[in-house]
């Protein structure tokens, strides 16, 4: 049975496809296509898994039935999808904090939702919406066939072995663990354990792991840093070596750095917008400014604004050659 995020990220798809497919239909077989699902029951699943929504309070006549006849799907609305109704700040936090597993890898459209959605919410309230909805982490069971067998070690303090495959290469090789804890965080579900070989913590997405085998060692008490770092929005873990850094954001880039850090972003006169964070200066920092094409740039400390800088040099002689 799929599961209930990749159900509604299917869903997602689904819904404006076969929606303007029109009076129509979307034909089945089209759909598995555009959602990537494995097969037509998949879809049909889905479909009368999620099929019938309501929007809620503010908007009690509305409603959306997504149903499946003769082989083509059909969207049956009460009112359109362009521009969502005004929402109490209560709905409009709730269907952030439902969206927000899903900003990253669901293509163009869910933060498009995102955005429309926190136009919707009355402008005195959008603040706190933000926050609430921050603050809420949607959680389903932890998926895949070695949940079980995890969550078994952990309950124990059995050592595992585990199959885990590479983000790069996508080989698999063997690993020893302490299990520690399984938590979900921005859609995924992670695992954190003790890496034996290494003696250090490590996190393992558990839709990488090829296989889990629960061994006879007992382990005792957990070791690595506290559990607390595992309760932060982000998930980034301080090194020591954190600074506070400034950048400096013009064009698309200012209206992204506004919206994304609204806290902590300032306008400057000439409409750039100036972020102040606290990194740590290294290969992450400059890759994610670089990342902005141009429309980024580190404004302080000088040192961490100087290593950018060789690291431009050293970009330009690679692409010379």
């Amino acid at each position: 049975m799929t599961s209930p995020v990749a159900q509604v990220r299917k869903m997602l798809v689904l819904i404006p496809e076969a929606w303007r497919a029109g009076p129509d239909g979307l034909p089945i077989e089209k759909a598995v296509k555009v959602t990537g699902a494995r097969s037509v029951k998949e879809i049909e699943e889905v479909v009368s898994t999620m099929g019938m929504m309501e929007f809620g309070l503010s908007m009690p006549d509305g409603g959306l039935l997504v149903s499946i006849e003769e082989g083509r799907v059909f969207v049956d609305r009460g009112l359109h999808l362009t521009s969502p109704p005004p929402l109490s700040l209560r709905e409009g936090a709730a269907l952030l904090a439902a969206l927000r597993p899903f900003e990253r890898n669901a293509g163009r459209s869910v933060p498009a939702a995102i955005r429309k959605l926190r136009r919707a919410v009355p402008e005195p309230f959008r603040k706190t919406a933000e926050g609430l909805a921050r603050s809420i982490d949607f959680q389903v069971d932890p998926p895949g066939e070695w949940a079980d067998s995890i969550a078994e070690a952990i309950e124990r303090r059995l050592e595992i072995a585990v199959d885990y495959r590479a983000v790069a290469s996508g080989s698999v090789a063997q690993r020893t663990l302490e299990p520690r804890a399984i938590f979900h965080k921005d859609g995924h579900w992670y695992l954190a354990a003790w890496n034996v070989a290494k003696g250090e913590e490590h996190l393992y997405r558990l839709d990488r792991i090829a296989a889990v085998l629960i061994g006879t060692r007992f382990f005792g008490d957990h070791k690595g840093p506290p559990m607390d770092r595992f309760r932060t929005r982000l998930l980034y873990f301080q090194s020591g070596s954190e600074r506070d850094v400034t950048v400096r954001f013009t064009g698309e880039g200012a209206a992204l750095a506004l919206e994304q850090w609204p806290e902590r972003a300032t306008t400057n006169d000439d409409d750039s917008v100036t972020v102040r964070a606290r990194l740590a200066p290294g290969n992450f920092l400059l890759g994610w400014v670089l990342g902005y094409g141009g429309q980024a740039e580190v404004a302080g400390p000088p040192d961490v604004r100087e290593q950018l800088a060789a690291r431009v040099t050293e970009l330009a002689r690679v692409y010379a050659r």
